[in-house]
């Protein structure tokens, strides 16, 4: 468990993630880590065992290659003990050393077989952000000429376009490509009936190979891909930083070319390359004319504000399939949206981005989409309807406002009075609020409320009364009553 939970980690995959695929808690998998960076492994608790008392002894006769249940009656017969047999041979079993596997040397003819394998890198600045990267590594057994790609997914999607640039690289296919029980090949790790992938599986088939999953836990079954995965991470990767990613990639590539493919391989004894376009070269299979169509299809909802949720983006469909399930279908880089057999959306897939929002805009209803400019003209018609003062109004509502954002709600407001007054009402409010220079909604309907709208409208009026009457004094008597003191009214 604890060198299942370090290899996922090395791979990219994070605490949640590795917890949820081990079906374990996350602390656990936090625990072990803990433990790993600081100890380097994780020692178990040893218990005190009933034999402890004789180590010595079974040492000398398991030295002796007696069998263990020899030493078992041995012990009885000359110290008394009164444990079990099973307790014994455990115990003998702990203490000889077991012998290391052996494992047959796999060979393989030319074109006959390529290997797959991911391998983490860290991570790599992708317009402007760090990303989790890995490396795509296929590599021909015979061979050993290989291709390396680098990817922030391991995804069927990127899991594929890896293959067809590696053979485009090759210039042919191989037979047989072994891949790891990845997501993106294997749905189910049974290396007798393996669920492939479907759109895999159509890969394989359009390009003539066969896809043979390993065994589970057994990584000798593409020891050659997992020994280059390691040489390309310490040889091309470690120890060195990247500006972005394509001045990695640009690394990667002559670094592919320069150094690995040429190097002296060492199993082998030979160069990848020399042996490559010799011999295995002309071994493999055509490349085929016709390109593989990726497709993936999706069940998804149509949300209220037009769009669906596709990939961590949101595409719109039209208005009227609000609240009904779609299908989107993903072709190569097109996103097509059906419902019921039918097409009723087509977008470009958004790909480097997330969050992001394509729409168009004839998704919409007319009232949702129309633009500011159309609202406008429409509004200046209809105030031209109700008469010349609400035109000139409009107008100079437009030029009160300046460069400031257009607010279409007022002049709605004002038209919505027709429901309550006839159009020369609004018209002669609309003229006296011109005379006084009073452009707002609120004015408008404060006139039309109050009947003012025949009031006179006439300007620089004094009601100042310039004749003398009984009652009038003269503003000095005033001063006289200020210098007493203060005014109290009672």
């Amino acid at each position: 468990m604890h060198t299942t939970i370090d290899t996922l980690f090395e791979k990219g995959y994070n605490k949640t993630q590795i917890a949820k695929m081990l079906k374990i808690d996350r602390k656990t998998v936090r625990t072990v880590l803990e433990k790993l960076e600081k100890h380097g492994a994780v020692e178990r608790k040893a218990y005190p065992s009933i034999l402890d008392p004789y180590k010595e002894y079974i040492n000398i006769q398991t030295s002796k290659e007696l069998s263990a249940k020899r030493i078992f009656q041995d012990l009885q017969r000359e110290h008394g003990y009164e444990g079990s047999y099973d307790t014994v041979k455990k115990y003998i079993a702990g203490i000889k050393k077991n012998p290391p596997k052996a494992y047959m040397v796999l060979t393989s003819l030319p074109g006959e077989e390529a290997q797959v394998d991911f391998g983490y890198i860290g991570t790599i600045k992708v317009n402007g952000r760090h990303k989790k990267a890995w490396i795509f590594v296929m590599t021909l057994s015979y061979s050993r000429y290989m291709y390396v790609q680098i990817v922030f997914d391991q995804s069927v999607k990127t899991f594929i376009t890896c293959h067809k640039n590696t053979f485009k690289y090759f210039c042919g296919v191989p037979e047989t490509v072994k891949i790891d029980n990845l997501k993106a090949g294997i749905l189910e790790a049974d290396f007798y009936e393996p669920t492939v992938q479907k759109n895999y599986a159509s890969f394989a088939s359009h390009y003539g190979f066969w896809a043979q999953p390993c065994r589970v836990y057994t990584p000798t079954d593409k020891g050659k891909v997992e020994a280059n995965v390691k040489y390309v991470k310490d040889n091309c990767f470690k120890g060195r930083e990247f500006k972005d990613y394509e001045e990695a990639k640009e690394f990667l590539s002559e670094w592919l070319e320069n150094i690995a493919n040429i190097r002296k391989h060492g199993t082998t004894k030979k160069v990848p390359a020399e042996v490559f376009n010799s011999i295995e070269k002309e071994k493999l299979i055509p490349i085929p004319n016709k390109d593989f169509i990726l497709s993936k299809s999706t069940k998804c909802i149509v949300n209220t504000n037009c769009h669906i949720s596709y990939d961590a983006n949101y595409y719109s469909v039209p208005y009227a399939y609000i609240g009904q399930e779609i299908e989107a279908i993903e072709i190569n880089n097109i996103l097509k949206i059906f419902y019921k057999e039918k097409e009723i959306a087509l977008h470009t897939l958004c790909q480097d981005k997330k969050g992001e929002y394509i729409t168009n805009n004839e998704h919409y209803p007319y009232s949702k989409s129309i633009t500011s400019a159309q609202i406008l003209s429409r509004q200046r018609e209809e105030m031209l309807e109700i008469g010349e003062n609400a035109l000139k109004f409009f107008d100079n509502f437009i030029k009160h406002s300046n460069n400031k954002k257009y607010d279409y709600k007022s002049i709605s407001g004002i038209l919505s009075l027709r429901t309550k007054y006839d159009d020369e009402i609004i018209d002669k409010a609309c003229e006296r609020a011109n005379t006084y220079g009073a452009f707002s909604y609120k004015i408008i309907k404060r006139i039309c409320e109050k009947g003012i709208i025949d009031f006179p409208t006439q300007t620089n009026i004094t009601y100042i009364n310039e004749n003398t009457t009984n009652i009038t004094r003269n503003l000095a008597e005033y001063d006289k009553l200020a210098s007493l003191g203060e005014f109290k009214y009672e």
